[in-house]
Order: C-alpha cells, then structure tokens, then sequence
C-alpha cells in the first residue's frame, strides 16, 4: 500500500483481537496492523502481549483480558470504544483445552464421587466466544455506519471430533453451531450451497469474488438473517493442526509435515470473511494450504426434520423481544 493511499486515523478500521499475545492471534494482530487497522490486542499473557504491541507499533494498543470474566471483557470493549469510538470486527481467537478428564479413567474403582469437573475449555471456547458476541453486536450497532465482522477461532475438530479433548470438542462444536444460525440457507430457506471436491479453494489461488461465486452455487442469492440487519455478520474458520505453542510439541512430531495447516491458510481465511459481505454463517475448514467451504447437514426426515428446526415468530419474539422478519419463519 502506498504512502497516499494508506487509511488515516479518521477511516482506520478498529478490531479486537482475542488470544493475541501468541500463535493465530498474534498472526492475526499482526496482519491487521499491516493492512492499515488499529488493533486492540488482547490477552491474559501480559509480558508477551506488552511485547506484541511495542513490536506493531502505535496502532496496536495491548488489553489484558481474561475471557472468562464478562466484566473485564465489557470493560475492554468500552475502553476501545472511548479510544477510537468504532468497532469493526472482532477476531474471537482465545480458547483452551481440556484441564481435566471427562473419562475419569483413574477413577475407575473408586467409590466416593469424582471431583467436579474444570471446565475451562467450555469457558474459554464457548461462554466467552457468546460474551463477545453480545459485546460486538452492542458496539458494532452503536457505529456511524452499523456493522461489522465477528469471526471466530473453531477447530475441525468441531465437525470430526477427537477423543482426546471431549470438552475442547464439545466446546468448539458450539462455536460452530452458533455461526450456524447465521447460515443465509438455515434452515434451508432457499438453496442448499455445496462445495464438490474439485471445488475446494486454495488459500493463495482464488479471490475474494470467486469464493462468494462458489458458495452461492448457482448464482441463487442469500436470504436475509438475523444479524444482516444491523449489517453484521458472523463466521468460523476450522483449522487443523497448526505449528504453535497451544499444540504439545509430541504432538507435531507425530504429525505428518504434509497434514500441518500453515498459519497463513487461517489468516488468509479470516482475511476473505473480514473483506467478503456475502460470507455470512460460514464454517471455512482450513486444511493444510486449503481453505473448505463445509456445507450443511442434510434434513433426516424432509420436512419433519425443517419444522423442527424453523423459526416460529411468536416464540422468537417472546424470547428476543422483536419479530425475526425471516423469509419462511411460521408466522
């Protein structure tokens, strides 16, 4: 980007970036901030945070924030808000894995009760992830120009489940599903978007307009969602096993090169949902070099199956305090 056309401080976009201080997050700040963004880094690692941002410069500014606490994450995204009065994506990286075993395999034969559970990684991967939600939806609505972009860190495991991590998996899962219900075919009220094999897209090959034409197969437009509203929209990459400090360095080792997703395929693909308004309830699996479009579930049982899974407006208003206006929605 040239010197004249880089953005000043008045149309800078604002992001907040979760789990910043390492691995994606600090990929993700980091891209951000070349791209012209102010970024709000945010992390409970604070020597390694304070590092990132001296590093990035005055456009990064570093957040300790402990995800599981909804007060300290209100606190960091109005203290952004009052630095730069916008928020335009929220990059919700931060997560755990599991810290204790479901399986109580060491239990076995014992009597008394097993201890409680920490469940952490459902903190950390999902309430927090809905925390954010909340927050980002509350800030975005409040720019000159509504919108927005909430993209989230999910796993592929959250589709294809691995026994070592039961809570992690359950917890991502529920990432998934919620940028589910922001699908523009959910439940498929217009078309069905399937990606063939061959349709696979490259993370350094195809362009932000060839993706969008891919996903709406046949050139049928989207339907209107809950949040497109209020312009924003919400998605989840998937990636599989990435070289970082989260992955046990075993782990990597018993990891074919050939199967490890670089990082850049996870970034490159936040970068097509943060650039790409059509990109809307989105799960992008990214596997090794290659970002996956994944499609929908299939309905079991037709249209028993639909029923069980469509709005019916009374109910949705009752509980969120206006009508959906969802095209399909039983009235």
């Amino acid at each position: 980007m040239g010197e004249s056309s880089k953005p000043n401080n008045e149309t800078r976009k604002v992001a907040i970036v979760t789990g910043a201080a390492s691995g994606i997050g600090k990929a993700l700040a980091t891209h951000l901030i070349r791209k012209g963004w102010r970024v709000a880094c945010c992390d409970i690692q604070e020597d390694a945070g304070a590092a990132l941002v001296a590093e990035l410069g005055s456009n990064a500014v570093f957040f300790k924030l402990n995800v599981t606490d909804y007060d300290m994450q209100a606190k960091v995204f109005s203290q952004v808000w009052d630095k730069w009065k916008r928020l335009d994506a929220l990059l919700a990286n931060a997560g755990h894995s599991d810290r204790s075993s479901i399986y109580i395999l060491n239990h076995r034969g014992k009597t008394e009760i097993p201890p409680k559970p920490a469940l952490l990684s459902l903190k950390a991967c999902y309430e927090s992830f809905l925390y954010g939600v909340q927050l980002a939806i509350h800030f975005m609505r409040m720019n000159d120009v509504p919108g927005g972009q909430i993209v989230a860190t999910s796993t592929i495991a959250s589709i294809h489940p691995h026994q070592t991590f039961p809570e992690y998996c359950g917890a991502k899962a529920a990432v998934s599903s919620l940028n589910l219900t922001h699908h523009y075919d959910c439940p498929r009220l217009s078309f069905r978007p399937i990606m063939r094999k061959d349709q696979s897209v490259r993370a350094n090959s195809s362009t932000g307009s060839e993706i969008g034409k891919k996903i709406r197969v046949g050139g049928v437009k989207s339907v209107l969602t809950i949040l497109q509203k209020d312009n924003i929209t919400l998605n989840a990459v998937l990636p599989g096993i990435v070289a970082t400090g989260a992955v046990p360095q075993a782990s990597l080792d018993a990891t074919d090169p050939a199967h490890l997703t670089a990082v850049e395929t996870v970034v490159e693909a936040y970068d097509k949902c943060l650039t790409q308004p059509n990109l809307n309830g989105q799960l992008v699996e990214c596997s090794v070099d290659k970002h996956i479009f994944l499609p929908l579930l299939e309905l079991g049982n037709g249209d028993a199956t639909k029923r069980a899974c469509t709005v019916w407006e009374p109910l949705f208003e009752q509980k969120h305090g206006e009508k959906s206006g969802l095209p399909g929605a039983i009235l």
